[in-house]
């Protein structure tokens, strides 16, 4: 039996099974970090993501500047997504003989930047030849000893937040394949930069695992309707989302219209967006807003975590209750670009 078709969270779950951890491990396998125990008062963070040439960027769109940036970036969310702070990264490269220094070096500045603006040290890696460039950065982080937030807090009543905009991500991606000679179409190339140079928020991360208001949270790095299932299925809960409050940035819904999309579809599947999801109580709401106005980032309350018996639903802007299936991308399902 080959793995084509078991799904990424499927093959995941398979491995884990393979595995054992001690029972000092605070969190193993199966949410955005592994969690580890320190004496210091602080529990350790441990993430790592890999990007693939032509599976998860591609030089006919964007640089390897740019793919530096990118693998620092989707790291830090998961930091984020745990109410961490980002601390101490190894990049791992494979690279082709033919590649020329110069664009090896183009990577290792945007790594170098992105590094930087979160705080982050490079301390180490790998580098190996290879037909394809791959870059992979595993990265600790740290948080308050028994404030890291997990997927599987969400309780009945909880409201369901999101931070920035959704889509942006899938807005990019189209217009690299489809716009990409439309210098002048200044939505195309906001998008465009929004896919190639995405941010983590991870301020925003680190300010709701301290105010201790979030029940659960995870980063849209698989698009929402798969980021709300991991929350869901974990907490064994339900959720209603209220469709027509999805935040998207007007250049995403003007590339939408263009393509003839429904830029709801890109929020839900697209991916890569890197936002946060997170559940708070509903007594929080006057807290959470005025923490996003300090940040000066904007967050919307879309929807509330419901029983299980519910199941996922969202609610169109005319009223209609549509079940949300768990979509989005995943590895070893299906072919093209991904997370």
């Amino acid at each position: 039996m080959n793995i084509s078709g078991w799904g990424e969270m499927a093959l995941i779950k398979h491995l884990a099974e393979q595995l054992e951890t001690s029972t000092q491990v605070l969190k193993g396998i199966g949410d955005d970090t592994a969690v580890l125990p320190s004496p210091e008062g602080y529990d350790i963070l441990f993430t790592t993501d890999m990007m693939v040439e032509n599976v998860h960027f591609s030089r006919q769109f964007g640089s390897l500047y740019q793919a530096g940036k990118k693998v620092i970036a989707v790291n830090a969310s998961d930091i984020a997504a745990m109410g961490g702070i980002p601390g101490y990264a190894v990049i791992s490269a494979a690279f082709p003989e033919h590649l020329e220094m110069q664009d090896v070096d183009n990577l290792y500045r945007g790594i170098k930047e992105m590094a930087a603006e979160y705080g982050i040290d490079v301390v180490g890696g790998d580098t190996v030849k290879a037909r394809d460039i791959i870059i992979n950065a595993a990265l600790t982080g740290k948080v308050k000893h028994g404030n890291a937030v997990y997927r599987d807090g969400a309780r009945e009543g909880d409201l369901l937040y999101v931070t920035g905009s959704l889509g942006k991500s899938a807005a990019g991606l189209y217009a690299c394949q489809y716009l990409a000679g439309e210098s002048n179409n200044a939505a195309a190339e906001c998008a465009r930069k929004y896919y190639l140079e995405p941010r983590a928020r991870v301020e925003a991360g680190m300010r709701l695992g301290e105010a201790g208001m979030v029940t659960s949270m995870n980063d849209v790095s698989d698009g929402l309707a798969s980021e709300i299932t991991e929350i869901c299925s974990a907490s064994n809960k339900g959720c209603r989302l209220n469709l027509n409050e999805i935040p998207a940035a007007p250049e995403v819904r003007e590339i939408a219209s263009c393509a003839g999309k429904d830029f709801i579809d890109w929020a839900l599947y697209g991916g890569e967006d890197f936002e946060l999801i997170f559940s708070t109580y509903s007594s929080c709401r006057e807290q959470v807003d005025k923490l996003f106005a300090e940040i000066d980032l904007p967050a919307a309350c879309i929807g509330e975590i419901l029983p299980p018996g519910e199941g996922i639903y969202g609610i169109t802007p005319g009223g209609k209750k549509e079940y949300i299936q768990p979509g989005g991308y995943e590895h070893f399902s299906q072919p093209g670009d991904g997370s």
